[in-house]
């Protein structure tokens, strides 16, 4: 009998064993995937900057004959008669591009002009060149284009002597936008959310009574937790983007529509774990304070309240990472065209469903979608550290009692 129960403790714990290792391999490998793809092409440049490129088209027309002095440039391909170095590299979309590396102060470009509006025109450091047309002595045009890459690029603005046509872009790609846009989304969210979670937290577990009623309540908040996210940016479409466009004047899909359609789904986590914090604080706390004079209401929300702070702020924190993960209900109520600037009653993407339309397209974009994800990991990552430590506090508070 003992061999037998020994067999089955080993082909149990083997079973175990087994499984644990194959969930956290499967865990790693999509952590390696996401970082191996996304680190190259994440950077301050695509944190901070626009999504949407600036095209300009340029113009020197005047004759240059000038031929200055060779420069070396490290990995790059300098024009001693243009005073230009190009550099191949990626943009923050992860594509081949050529940019400018240098600029020589001497540089007859320096006096290049916007064709659009005839004014100069300041040429900088990082700008992509996309084209490049030139005439040379003889009024013969040149085209060189950056899909020749720098080295060939150079090589052909060099027989030039005049540019009909420079078109540069800015680099594009950024998610500044969208990393705004989930700021502002978190912000008018807990607004919205916190209030309404934490006063039903106050009535369940202080004012409510132990009825049919109360039980019902209960179930239903239970069972809102459960529902899936498309159902409430489906309600989110039907009833906060009509008022939103009747009251600030939005017109269609709004990130105040999307803070509303948040604000509900989040309030099922806030209103059960503020609950669950209300229920640890001794009820002793409460009989002293009742004892001192002290009314219901002051014990409640200057005795049992600040005492619950630590698990108000989990709630918070749960909530914040729900919001910066979420995208099936914002797609319904914000839209998924990506904007650069932000506005409560336009349309815009969070980080999430950002990542969604780079990934959406007939080219999906891997490289960027991924470097996305790693912000969205790191923030998450620091949330669960957060509420672990807060936790962490309350079991420690809760064994004093």
């Amino acid at each position: 009998m003992q061999n037998k129960r020994k067999i089955k403790d080993i082909i149990l714990q083997s079973i175990t064993y087994i499984f644990s290792s194959f969930g956290i391999l499967i865990l790693v490998a999509i952590f390696v995937f996401i970082f191996s793809k996304g680190a190259t092409t994440l950077s301050f440049d695509m944190i901070t900057g626009d999504y949407h490129q600036e095209v300009y088209n340029l113009a020197y027309e005047e004759k240059n004959v000038a031929n200055l002095e060779e420069k070396n440039i490290e990995n790059s391909y300098y024009s001693t008669r243009w005073g230009i170095a190009l550099q191949d590299g990626t943009n923050n979309a992860g594509e081949s591009v050529v940019y400018v590396s240098y600029i020589d102060e001497n540089s007859c470009l320096r006096g290049l002009k916007d064709q659009t509006t005839a004014s100069p025109f300041a040429l900088k450091k990082g700008y992509i060149v996309t084209k490049i047309i030139l005439l040379d002595e003889e009024d013969n045009m040149i085209i060189s284009i950056s899909k020749y890459k720098a080295e060939k690029m150079i090589n052909q603005i060099n027989k030039g002597v005049s540019i009909t046509d420079m078109q540069i872009t800015t680099s594009g790609g950024g998610i500044r936008g969208s990393l705004l846009t989930t700021l502002l989304l978190i912000f008018l969210t807990l607004i919205i959310s916190l209030p309404l979670g934490i006063g039903g937290a106050i009535y369940l577990a202080e004012y409510a009574k132990n009825n049919k009623l109360t039980t019902i309540i209960r179930a239903m908040i239970d069972m809102s937790s459960g529902i899936p996210s498309v159902i409430f940016g489906l309600v989110g479409m039907l009833i906060f983007i009509p008022f939103m466009n009747a009251t600030i004047h939005s017109s269609g899909t709004s990130v105040a529509a999307g803070a509303f359609t948040m604000a509900i789904m989040l309030l099922p986590i806030i209103i059960r774990t503020t609950e669950e914090a209300i229920h640890t604080i001794p009820q002793s706390y409460r009989n002293a304070s009742l004892a001192l004079g002290a009314s219901k209401t002051q014990t409640i929300f200057k005795v049992v309240i600040p005492n619950a702070l630590g698990g108000i702020l989990t709630a918070t924190l749960l909530s914040i990472g729900r919001i910066i993960g979420e995208s099936a209900a914002l797609i319904y109520v914000m839209g998924t065209a990506i904007k650069d600037t932000v506005s409560i009653n336009q349309n815009s993407t969070s980080l999430a469903v950002h990542m969604w339309s780079v990934m959406a397209g007939e080219n999906p974009n891997y490289a960027q979608a991924c470097a996305i994800a790693i912000i969205i990991l790191i923030i998450v990552l620091v949330l669960n550290i957060l509420v672990k430590l807060i936790s962490r506090k309350l079991n420690k508070f809760e064994v004093k009692k």
